[in-house]
């Protein structure tokens, strides 16, 4: 009973000690490229519309193994949070040449010159996770 109670007791212990020697994995099994835009619109309220529907068709091009297209979330006014941008489009590719084609790509390149005039400003974000 005694030996049983000491068993019991030391569990706890046991299951820390696994939990340490097993670190959570943050990073996916192969490595990924991510390519963030955010578009700031001269006219938002006439040309949001547009730009989403291209931003639609650049997630059909080949190597694009995902895409979010999205606007601000509703979160709290906070220092660190820009809110600022009108839409925004997120692509993962599993390499950077998957990238570069990407960007030579016909429909990238004809969605530049479609909406271009439309937009005040873009950022871009490159990651290599």
């Amino acid at each position: 009973m005694k030996t049983r109670r000491k068993f019991l007791g030391s569990l706890p212990l046991l299951g820390v000690g696994l939990a340490l020697s097993n670190p959570i994995k943050a990073k996916p099994e192969k490595s990924i490229m991510i390519h963030q835009v955010f578009f700031w619109l001269k006219n938002p309220e006439k040309d949001l519309k547009s730009v989403k529907k291209g931003c639609q068709k650049l997630a059909k091009i080949k190597f694009v193994k995902k895409a979010f297209i999205g606007v601000p979330a509703p979160t709290a006014n906070r220092p660190v949070v820009d809110h600022s941008f009108h839409i925004s489009l997120t692509i993962h590719f599993e390499s950077l040449d998957d990238h570069d084609f990407y960007q030579k790509n016909d429909d990238h390149l004809k969605f530049v010159e479609r909406h271009e005039h439309k937009w005040e400003k873009v950022s871009v974000f490159d990651i290599h996770v």
